[in-house]
């Protein structure tokens, strides 16, 4: 019954969009037609994980042309599934992991497993492994045979994200098979190595980059004999490839190997899968188009015969039915298109409101009605507080965005401060705490932006900043008198970030400091780090072994800010130096400590009746 009220609700727009969609062809796609992708996890469940063509049919008539099933493993049910999508007039791209498990535990897998440049040995087949392209090879091959039968199947969407241990898939692997391979094409001898040494040791040969090429090499080498075995049945076969813009893998082997006039490459990104943060709907909206447009230009930067596709998905904070679909209509009017992960609701539940936003989505996107996405909102947007909401007004309050459990636990015990997790983004909300740690807040926001703004006045009314790890990159920097991104020349990875480079304490008699150790170097929790070029008005508390500043601090009207390029307690709490050089940074964040201004100030100056002069002994 469920089925039939919904189907009722829609069949204004099943009548005209199953009608329109019929003479819809994979040609069509990306070029004349925006791509709208349901990759669904809500309807399948109702049938044990399986389609069934009632779930085909409302997706047509919601307005989506291509139905990707987040199962596809059973051939039989390709082909039928394929069929029902042939009827309801769309098309159909199975989903499939670009990942292989491969136990720990697995005699067979030892020497051919995915080993990360820190030496961690992942639970995946290594992309330089027979097993990994045989597994891909069959599966893609099986489903061309398909598209070549029966058109309305045209490719295969690859997600490579990396559901084991380590980061997204793939970047050079150090696993037995490529060392080995190497050292038989350059005739030299490696020494047996652990995994952690492997790196460290072809960079101190002088071999890394011909390692790099030749690891590369062969990954292109692999996915071309792919590209030609799917030509060879269809070569109008596409693949779609997630999470773009992509991981060195995908770069430098997919795009170049995989794209074609006849089948271009499409990619589907996913950083615009709900709200930028707790930013207000309108904000949000910005922030997300700016993030979305500058990754799209560096991937379409990269290559030809490439399509740009976007992501949504309803279970990420703040992804609310109206959002999610205001949040499409944006992403089609500057992609190729859109796609979403289709989870969070559920069927009996909020599914038929998303739905309905969908198709409001779809229809303003086939009348070219861009202006549609941003409309005020018709529905109440409760997403996001106003006001801090405080147990204990005795201890000093904190908010931290961007955290991972052994981070917030750190936190949490500490007795000193009640934590929170960051659940606002208007000053109100802010006022309400002593200090706010912004971790990885990676949004492109400009220097004028409501949100940048309202920081400013934050810090300016007292209270304590500390900008994290990637935020003061992605972000225009509050407080460029202070500090601003810096571009590292020493062990960089991906522009922005220093590897495995130990850092310092400087001597400074800075309060942020306290009795911190001075001049040892000491070793992160997280392998990375950002750097900072500070401005007249900071001072640099922590530089790298390199002499780049990581640390620094500074002061606007009554408040307090420090720029920090550790990322904190992503696999552990902090240890050591590190610990104690976090704590008094936030302790002097949250008002301990005399004031240190790099000019010299009166008692009397304005809002700051306890600031002394800097060169004062004993300060």
């Amino acid at each position: 019954m469920r089925r039939v009220t919904w189907a009722l609700v829609i069949a204004a727009v099943a009548a005209t969009s199953i009608c329109s969609a019929q003479q819809l062809t994979r040609h069509d796609l990306g070029r004349t037609v925006k791509f709208k992708v349901l990759v669904d996890k809500v309807m399948q469940p109702e049938a044990d994980w399986h389609t069934e063509k009632w779930m085909v049919d409302e997706a047509a008539a919601a307005g989506f042309n291509v139905w990707s099933p987040r199962r596809a493993g059973d051939l039989a049910e390709v082909r039928q599934v394929t069929q029902w999508c042939e009827e309801a007039g769309i098309l159909h791209i199975p989903w499939m992991r670009g990942t292989l498990s491969a136990s720990l535990d697995d005699e067979t897998a030892d020497g051919k497993r995915m080993v990360w440049n820190s030496g961690v040995e992942d639970s995946l087949w290594s992309p330089n492994s027979d097993e990994f392209w045989q597994w891909t090879n069959d599966l893609v091959l099986e489903y061309a045979r398909i598209s070549a039968e029966m058109p309305t199947l045209f490719g295969v969407f690859l997600d490579y994200e990396n559901y084991a241990l380590g980061p997204n898939c793939y970047d050079l692997s150090y696993d037995d098979l490529i060392m080995g391979a190497f050292a038989r094409e350059k005739g030299i001898t490696i020494p047996t190595l652990e995994f952690g040494a492997r790196k460290d040791w072809l960079t101190e040969q002088g071999l890394h980059d011909e390692f790099e090429a030749f690891q590369v090499a062969r990954w292109r080498e692999r996915c071309r004999t792919l590209r030609e075995a799917v030509d060879a049945i269809d070569p109008t076969f596409m693949f779609m490839i997630y999470p773009a813009p992509g991981t060195k893998f995908m770069v430098e082997a997919c795009y170049p190997e995989w794209a074609t006039e006849q089948a271009p490459l499409v990619l589907a990104d996913a950083s615009t899968y709900g709200r930028a943060s707790v930013l207000p709907h309108k904000q949000a909206l910005e922030a997300n188009r700016d993030m979305l447009l500058e990754r799209q230009e560096f991937a379409l930067s990269q290559g030809d015969n490439l399509l740009y596709t976007g992501g949504i998905d309803p279970a990420v904070k703040g992804a609310d039915p109206e959002f999610s679909g205001r949040n499409a209509g944006m992403i089609m009017e500057i992609t190729d298109g859109y796609w979403i992960f289709y989870e969070g609701p559920t069927y009996e539940g909020e599914h038929p409101e998303y739905f309905k936003w969908f198709s409001l989505a779809h229809e303003a996107a086939d009348k070219g009605d861009w202006a549609w996405a941003w409309e005020p909102r018709e529905t109440p947007d409760t997403y996001g507080l106003t006001e801090l909401t405080v147990e204990d007004p005795t201890k000093k309050q904190l908010v931290v965005y961007g955290w991972k459990r052994p981070f917030m636990d750190m936190l949490q015990a500490n007795e000193e401060y009640e934590v929170h997790d960051m659940e606002g983004s208007v000053l109100s909300y802010f006022e309400g705490a002593d200090v706010v740690i912004l971790q990885n807040f990676n949004q492109s926001l400009s220097g004028d932006s409501p949100f940048v703004r309202m920081l400013r006045e934050y810090v300016e009314q007292g209270g304590g900043l500390m900008l994290v790890h990637d935020t003061a990159w992605f972000m225009a920097s509050p407080y460029p008198e202070i500090a601003r991104r810096g571009y590292p020349q020493n062990n960089v990875e991906a522009e922005r970030h220093v590897i495995w480079t130990d850092l310092l304490v400087e001597d400074v008699r800075h309060p942020a400091l306290r009795r911190v150790e001075r001049g040892v170097p000491f070793e992160t929790e997280f392998y990375d780090h950002m750097i900072f070029r500070p401005g007249d008005e900071g001072t640099v508390l922590v530089r790298n072994e390199f002499g780049d500043p990581v640390y620094v601090a500074g002061e606007r009207g009554r408040g307090r800010v420090i720029y920090a390029g550790t990322y904190y307690g992503y696999n552990d709490a902090l240890s050591g130096i590190e610990a104690d050089l976090f704590w008094a940074n936030v302790d002097w964040l949250a008002g301990e400590g005399m004031s240190y201004r790099r000019q010299a100030r009166t008692r009397d100056a304005e809002g700051h009746p306890a600031v002394k002069w800097s060169d004062r002994a004993g300060f």
